[in-house]
């Protein structure tokens, strides 16, 4: 039987091909759709013939298919010059500019190709494919096996797209392989006798190399190493093992091998359960390090230092949830020395929290690790426990304000004969806010506060009442008013806000107790933020007594097209400066506060600026400044950040703080990318460059390589001093070999 097809052939052959292709595991019968019921889930199974020209040879049982063939099933295309289907031995062989695609988007080319047993088994000649990603594998041959195994022979892969002005140049790179298997059921890709060819040049091999095909999430196996150079550390090397143990825990562990030092072990461990996960993560070595007696740095014998972070979190129901965080390190220079964190303080805890509607509830202990290097250690206390509380009524529900409660609790646990430190607190509050017909907007708090304080083994060098075991209490009653004039004027594109606010705060005489600790209360600034807070005073230890108001004024400039600006100032006033208990520093410890003032601007996204300042009351001398910067100019991008502050009496920021940092990027085209940053500390002892920082980077698009050199200009004992080159090569779908900070 012959014919001409012009368009899909709807007879007998389609169903033979139907039968013979998508099942075949029975022998197909001859259907005319013209004159037989077809038989249920054609129409899902259905292939499609078309064809110049379609025969049949009875004789060899055959159809064969010839001239610009295609075949259609569901999201299925093959096309050919020729198809034979051989329905005895069922077999299809497609020869002559064999194309095929899948739903994927994956399509495959080659010369000739067998297929047998339901398409389970096949063979290929002269593969060439381009997957869906736009990688491109090349193969002299390959076999299919039962379905989920393709093994090819002298086979490439590479993800770079060829050069369009000589298609036939070897790309950027490539794997070659004597045999590649890809194995479906076990989602990988392996190779033998591997070769990474750059340009056609061979700059790698290795006997055997596998990696995940993209198809699952996790996959067991060897990380790609990671690279750098340190001038503490040496030359480095990291290399891990991931370990998929179930698809919601997995762990990795691995080492870093330091030509300088003694080589690291790493771990981490990450589990997630229905309503909880935990992670863990840490690293151990045996070596010395630098420390300072004196003024001498000295060289302390091999010892072991280490590391290990951790945190879990348990949904318990919709109110209840638990958790924990756990940050420990040996000493305090290792976090820093293998830069793992620049953090000054490690913070551990246990706590759990309720949250229903308006109330909130939370319940901790803590303790900390201070790992700033001083000449003084600070022994930090432990939380053992803490407990808050916070319940807040309806709007407008009470005399039309709403009410508050809050509580807390706290012990504060010293080692050895340090100062302990027992604290109830309870506040009840009031607020109510108020709009006028004549646009004044009026907010009313009244409060009062009562603390309870139990002090054992108390240091006599901060409270005056001497050593010993004592017991304190105040009541801190407080009221305040504020009231503000928004007036706005709309122009035609933009609108300008003027809000004068003027705030009362009246309150007793609480004289802060000398037998009261400052624990939480000692980092007191005023800035443009809490200047019209009732108690300016962070914490609970202290508090901002007598009465005093508030005044200030915020501008604004608001563009319709998101641009603004706006300007901020404000000062405040003691009716009386009796026992002020306010340190020098502060911007408060006269009776005149010091002016404060912001601005923030932002245009079209390219230029952003956030700037605080603190100017003596009637000197307006500089007390503090605060500026971070950025804005974008076509390629070029710039950001910055300076600060400037005086001494605070008092607390641990007793020497004037200057300091700048700056950091610029120049994307000279799509591909290439320059970076640079530096910070410069002004302070009168020890002033100089701290941090320098340049890089390059490229991205190319099947290749990425990031270069990166930083110098920290800091004390040897801190173990912060080093300098560091990193160069990272990125392989598109193979993953980054070098160090990926």
């Amino acid at each position: 039987m012959t014919g001409t097809a012009c368009g899909v052939l709807t007879v007998a052959l389609a169903t033979y091909a139907s039968a013979a292709i998508t099942d075949g595991s029975e022998k197909p019968e001859i259907i005319d759709r013209s004159t037989q019921t077809l038989p249920q889930g054609y129409e899902e199974d259905q292939v499609d013939f078309i064809a110049d020209t379609i025969s049949y040879d009875d004789l060899n049982q055959n159809i064969i298919a010839e001239g610009s063939v295609e075949i259609t099933q569901k999201d299925k295309i093959v096309r050919a010059q020729k198809i034979i289907y051989d329905l005895k031995n069922e077999k299809v062989e497609a020869i002559g500019d064999v194309a095929m695609m899948d739903k994927s988007g994956d399509v495959h080319f080659a010369e000739r190709v067998e297929l047998e047993k339901s398409l389970k088994n096949g063979y290929i000649k002269k593969l060439r494919s381009v997957l869906a990603d736009g990688s491109r594998i090349k193969a002299e041959e390959g076999q299919r096996i039962d379905g989920n195994v393709i093994v090819m022979k002298k086979a490439s892969y590479t993800p770079c797209e060829p050069c369009k002005a000589n298609p036939e140049k070897a790309p950027l790179w490539q794997i070659t392989a004597d045999e590649v298997k890809h194995d479906k059921k076990d989602h990988s890709i392996s190779y033998e006798n591997a070769k990474l060819e750059v340009y056609g040049v061979p700059v790698m091999y290795t006997p055997y190399f596998t990696h995940p095909d993209g198809t699952i999430e996790q996959k067991s196996g060897v990380l790609p190493p990671k690279f750098s150079l340190s001038s503490g550390l040496g030359l480095g090397v990291t290399s891990q093992y991931y370990w998929a143990i179930s698809p919601s825990e997995d762990a990795t562990i691995g080492a870093r091998v330091f030509t300088g030092v003694a080589p690291q072990v790493l771990a981490e461990y990450r589990k997630r359960f229905e309503k909880a996960y935990v992670q863990f993560n840490g690293s151990g070595t045996y070596t010395t390090r630098k420390d300072s007696v004196g003024e001498e740095t000295i060289t302390t014998d091999e010892e072991t230092r280490g590391h290990l972070f951790g945190e879990g979190l348990w949904e318990l129901n919709e109110k209840w949830r638990t958790g924990f965080n756990v940050n420990v390190t040996t000493d305090d220079q290792y976090l820093r020395e293998y830069d793992i964190t620049n953090d000054d303080v490690m913070e551990n805890e246990v706590y759990a929290e309720r949250f229903d509607k308006r109330d909130y509830l939370a319940v901790r202990a803590m303790s900390f690790q201070d790992v700033r290097v001083s000449e003084r250690s600070t022994d930090q206390p432990n939380i053992l426990p803490e407990f808050e509380a916070s319940f807040l009524g309806d709007p407008a529900a009470f005399l039309g304000g709403r009410w508050s409660m809050d509580l807390s609790g706290l012990g504060l646990v010293r080692k050895g004969n340090g100062q302990d430190i027992g604290r109830l607190s309870t506040t009840l509050g009031w607020q109510r806010h108020d709009v006028s017909s004549w646009g004044f907007v009026n907010i009313f708090n009244a409060s009062a506060r009562g603390d309870y304080y139990s002090i054992s083994d108390r240091d006599e060098n901060s409270l005056v009442g001497g050593s010993g075991d004592a017991n304190a209490s105040r009541l801190y009653p407080l009221i305040q008013n504020i009231v503000s004039y928004p007036l706005q004027k709309d122009f035609a594109h933009s609108q300008m806000v003027i809000e004068p606010t003027v705030a009362i705060t009246l309150s007793t005489n609480a004289e802060n107790d000398s037998d009261i600790p400052n624990e939480d209360s000692q980092d007191v600034q005023i800035d443009a933020l809490n200047i019209f807070e009732a108690n300016r005073f962070p914490g609970l230890d202290r508090v901002e007594d007598r009465s005093h108001v508030t005044y200030g004024a915020r501008t604004g400039l608001y563009e319709n097209d998101g641009d603004s600006v706006e300007v901020f100032l404000g000062q405040s006033f003691r009716f009386e400066n009796k026992d002020n208990p306010f340190p020098e520093g502060s911007g408060l410890s006269d009776q005149k506060s010091d002016v404060v003032g912001q601005i923030v601007a932002n245009y079209q996204d390219r230029f952003t600026l956030n700037y605080g300042l603190q100017l003596g009351a009637d000197s307006l001398r500089s007390e503090r400044h605060e500026l971070d910067m950025t804005t974008r100019m076509g390629p070029l991008g710039l950001s910055g950040t300076y600060i400037y502050a005086r001494s605070l009496e008092g607390t641990d920021l007793n020497r004037s703080r200057e300091q700048i940092y700056g950091a610029a990027t120049y994307d000279l085209n799509p591909e290439w990318r320059f970076r640079s940053a530096a910070r410069y500390d002004f302070s009168a002892v020890d002033e100089g460059l701290r941090y320098a920082d340049f890089g390059v980077a490229y991205t190319g698009q099947c290749v990425s390589v990031i270069t990166r050199a930083r110098r920290k200009f800091t004390f040897e004992d801190t173990g912060d001093n080093a300098t560091e080159v990193t160069v990272s090569l990125g392989l598109k779908n193979l993953g980054t070999l070098g160090n990926n900070q």
